[in-house]
């Protein structure tokens, strides 16, 4: 990895392109020429494993919470918030909207990874924990809630009602 900085150049930039293309035909509908990244799919599935790996490639501890929500970490959150001291998350979300673009949800998880790198480049040392998440499910393209990984950590989506909602189908 370079340890050089720039703007727009660098081992994050780098980076980025490299996450981008590795992502480009994940869930591509070659007849809409949209995506259908759609939550617990072999899709989502495909992206999940890539996030892990791009957490794994850069020394971050994976954890998955019970909604599904990836968080990969640099540093230890459960230390910092038992020294009152809790942690910094920044990310987005894998999956799509019915045959959304491109960059819809992928952009910001990509960016929240080559920003970590952009920080690792420039000799950043953080003061508290910096994680970045991948929520499960935050379009609702399957299941018609929207942001049903970050509500359900939350509590403004109940886990009884989660676990209830089926897709058109009737799978839960």
């Amino acid at each position: 990895m370079s340890t050089t900085s720039s703007p727009g150049g660098g081992a994050s930039a780098s980076g980025f392109r490299r996450m981008w293309h590795d992502l480009e035909s994940v869930g591509l509908d070659p007849d809409s020429g949209g995506y259908r990244r759609y939550a617990w799919t072999r899709e989502d599935h495909d992206l999940r494993e890539w996030f892990a790996g791009e957490c794994a490639a850069r020394g971050l501890d994976v954890t998955t919470d019970r909604m599904g929500n990836q968080w990969g970490w640099w540093g230890d959150p459960d230390a910092a918030v038992a020294a009152g001291d809790p942690g910094v998350v920044i990310g987005s979300h894998l999956d799509s909207v019915p045959d959304g673009g491109a960059f819809d949800g992928p952009l910001g998880v990509v960016a929240s990874l080559a920003a970590l790198d952009g920080l690792r480049e420039g000799g950043f040392q953080p003061a508290r924990p910096l994680g970045v998440v991948n929520f499960a499910d935050e379009e609702g393209a399957r299941f018609g809630v929207a942001c049903a990984g970050s509500r359900v950590i939350t509590g403004a989506l109940n886990a009884d009602r989660a676990r209830g909602l089926a897709d058109r189908d009737g799978v839960s």
